[in-house]
This record gives structure tokens, sequence and C-alpha cells, in this order.
């Protein structure tokens, strides 16, 4: 895996790229959200029905807004992801597993990715039921996962 920096450079920026992209949606949602929260433009609501919309457009904006300062946490954090290689599988590995039927996998550890793909390559957080169970292993290294309720076997093919 000589190319594997520039690959996980590559693969680092189109997730960056990704939460920027969620970001602005966001940000425009929000940005409807919190002009329902007027009524005919700067009225107060004058009725039941009128007064629960506008709570309602009121907690989805600052549910938005919770969200948005989320994914600005997690953008910042890429800038700290560690792209040096590695031996062992931690944040900032690409790592590639093999199952018992030989299929393998491409998966890059890093903040934020909650299975989202980038090309054939699987994005996890650090956190996640598999970068838990990868956690420290080496090439030739195995590891039981659990995933969709199916206990599977998978040995380390690569780490980098």
């Amino acid at each position: 895996m000589a190319a594997a920096v520039p690959e996980k450079r590559a693969l680092l920026d189109a997730w960056r790229a990704l939460l920027a992209a969620r970001l602005d949606g966001l940000a425009r949602s929000s940005g409807d959200a919190r002009d329902g929260t007027r009524v005919d433009g700067s009225h107060r609501p004058a009725n039941r029905g009128e007064r629960a919309a506008v709570t309602t457009q009121g907690y989805l904006a600052h549910g938005l807004s919770q969200r948005m300062a989320a994914l600005r946490s997690t953008l910042e954090l890429l800038d700290e992801v560690d792209l040096s290689p590695t031996d062992r599988v931690r944040a900032g590995a690409l790592v590639v597993i093999e199952d018992e039927d030989g299929d393998e996998q491409s998966i890059f550890i890093v903040p934020g990715a909650q299975g989202d793909t980038v090309g054939a390559t699987t994005l996890v957080s650090p956190g996640a039921p598999i970068a838990r169970a990868l956690r420290g292993k080496e090439e030739g290294d195995e590891a039981t996962l659990e995933t969709g309720g199916r206990v599977r076997a998978v040995a380390v093919a690569a780490v980098c």
C-alpha cells in the first residue's frame, strides 16, 4: 500500500467536502425554519394553530443549529487526523479486512463517519463497533465483528 497516504488524504478530503455540503444544506434549512417562526412576515401568531406551527418551526431551527454545530466540530477534528503510515488499526488508519469467503472491505476510520462511503471505502468513526473491534490489530490479526445481528470472523489484510 505504498500509495496509501495520498489515498488517505483523498478520502479525507472527500469526507470533508461531503460534510461541508451537508453543513451548507443544513444552513439553508435552518434559515427556512427560522423564517417559518414568523407568520406573514413579522406579526405574532393569532391563533392556536399558528402558535403551534411557529413553535414547531422554532424547535426545528434549534435542532438544525445543534446539528450544524456538531458538523463544525467534526470538521475541526478532521484537521487533527493523523494520516501517517501505521502498522496498527487506529483513528486515521485505512484498513482492508477479509472475511471467511475471501471478500475484502476497505475501511477508513475518521471522526464523524457513520458507515458513509467514499468510492468503495466505508468510513466509520473511531467509536463505531467495527473500529473498536479492530483497534490495535495488525496485518494478519483476526477479529470478530458483529454487524446486523450477524457475527463474522475477519482477518486484517492490510493497515496503513
